[in-house]
């Protein structure tokens, strides 16, 4: 048996899901007979995993007798899926709960929840701060919350809603939660928990019901998703990327977020072998240099970051590779940030997501000093933006003339359909030429660092 990771912030120790807060006797929500039944309106911000539970609670709502995801005008419910990853995100929350707040006083009988990251963070200290909050719960750990929304609104609840057919083509399936490696500057442990998978046979079955309402690519979420075991048979994400692609009518399948260290030969293989899965993985190196990736408690080298990288473009043909990047954690030298740079240079990734080192309180980091000056920051922030946009734009413009596919998501203004290829690379057609929910083989014509202008040459479901 293995020991169990060191905690290394006290946030973390006695960690437990926020259950349902709900308002004294005197202040609980006004809740006038309608005559029909109830209305939710959903808002998120934050991560994949947050526009995941946005769906399930949608999926809940409709459950017990609501109708969900209506538009705030419409609505008789709002609920909020936080996000307390960055401050600015905190901010963003407030700012929403502002307007809520002059809608719930609009008409009497509205109600105000919140859930998400923020929620569990922050927990009953919210209700005392936002007196117009009346429900606050752990998104993980729902059950109560629907039951007193059911209690509450019996006279108007009449059985189940029928969810409407799709009109998305791209949905995220959450297949488990929380978080096991503990970087010292990241809070996601302490407000999603520790790792626990979903059944491989309950995530088929969410993926298939996708499919029947219109969705034909699924992306698998979890923060760190290759760590991913059913706990029932112990299959990991290779088995389950074969469960899912066995879906029909699903033509593509991706997955989100892995962890260099879970990065095995048998998941590349899975992602060369199995028809839906996309040529792209997003695998986090957060920096180029051993000391600061020690700091970070990233329990990896770059040379053995380098051999995952090696060993994935060596089995999976066409592969696109993606990353995150830190810059400005504390105490990063000018020879630590050099080995970022040499890092972006060697590996020359598709897609570089790119952010500066900000405190968050409760974490390990935030007991260091936060010493890289915010100008200094910027400056190596935006040295990696430019060297990025070139390499990207080397990558692209390497694919003029190639053939690629594309599954068309909409239209932009003027006419132009687009989509993603497989690669994940963001691709403009001809004006016209398609209408979303077609997959278009096409030939690039053209590349910006940033999408690809394609020549539609046929057009196919």
């Amino acid at each position: 048996m293995t020991s169990p990771l060191p905690v290394l912030s006290p946030s973390a120790r006695g960690f437990r899901p926020l259950p349902l807060s709900q308002r004294s006797p005197a202040r609980r929500p006004i809740v006038p007979l309608l005559g029909r039944p109830p209305r939710a309106h959903l808002w998120h911000i934050g991560c994949q995993m947050n526009e995941a539970d946005h769906e399930m609670l949608a999926e809940r709502f409709a459950e017990i007798g609501f109708v969900p995801d209506v538009a705030l005008d419409d609505a008789d419910l709002a609920v909020l899926v936080t996000c307390t990853v960055r401050q600015n995100a905190e901010q963003k929350v407030y700012g929403k709960f502002r307007e809520l707040t002059e809608w719930k006083r609009a008409r009497p009988g509205r109600a105000i929840a919140m859930t998400g990251c923020m929620a569990v963070e922050h927990g009953s200290a919210l209700l005392r701060r936002l007196p117009d909050l009346d429900y606050l719960f752990d998104v993980r750990d729902s059950d109560g919350f629907f039951a007193r929304l059911q209690a509450i609104h019996a006279a108007d609840l009449d059985g189940p809603v029928s969810m409407p057919a799709s009109d998305r083509l791209l949905a995220y399936v959450s297949v488990m939660g929380g978080c096991n490696e503990m970087c010292t500057y990241c809070i996601v442990p302490f407000v999603r928990g520790r790792e626990a998978s979903r059944p491989v046979a309950e995530v088929v079955e969410e993926v298939q019901r996708l499919v029947d309402r219109g969705v034909r690519e699924v992306t698998l979420l979890g923060q760190n998703v290759n760590s991913y075991r059913d706990p029932r048979s112990g299959a990991g994400l290779p088995e389950l990327l074969a469960a899912v692609d066995g879906v029909p009518g699903l033509w593509r399948l991706r997955f989100l977020t892995s962890h260099p260290r879970n990065a095995v030969p048998e998941l590349f293989a899975a992602m060369r072998d199995l028809p839906t899965v996309c040529e792209q993985l997003h695998l986090p190196v957060q920096a180029g240099d051993d000391r600061l990736l020690r700091r970070m408690r990233r329990l990896y080298t770059v040379e053995e970051y380098l051999e995952k990288i090696a060993a994935a473009r060596a089995t999976v043909p066409g592969l696109a590779l993606t990353t995150d990047i830190i810059v400005g954690f504390c105490a990063e030298s000018d020879e630590e940030f050099g080995g970022t740079v040499r890092l972006l240079e060697s590996v020359r990734f598709d897609t570089v997501h790119l952010q500066a080192y900000s405190v968050r309180p409760g974490t390990a980091a935030a007991r260091r000093p936060d010493d890289v000056p915010l100008d200094e920051k910027k400056r190596r922030l935006n040295h990696l933006l430019e060297l990025q946009r070139r390499i990207a734009l080397e990558r692209n413009r390497a694919l003029i003339g190639t053939t690629v596919q594309v599954l068309v998501e909409g239209r932009t203004e003027d006419g132009r359909p687009y989509g993603r290829t497989r690669q994940g690379k963001i691709a403009l057609l001809a004006a016209h030429s398609a209408v979303a929910g077609q997959l278009v083989t096409a030939r690039v014509g053209g590349a910006t660092a940033w999408q690809l202008s394609l020549e539609a040459e046929a057009a196919a479901a």
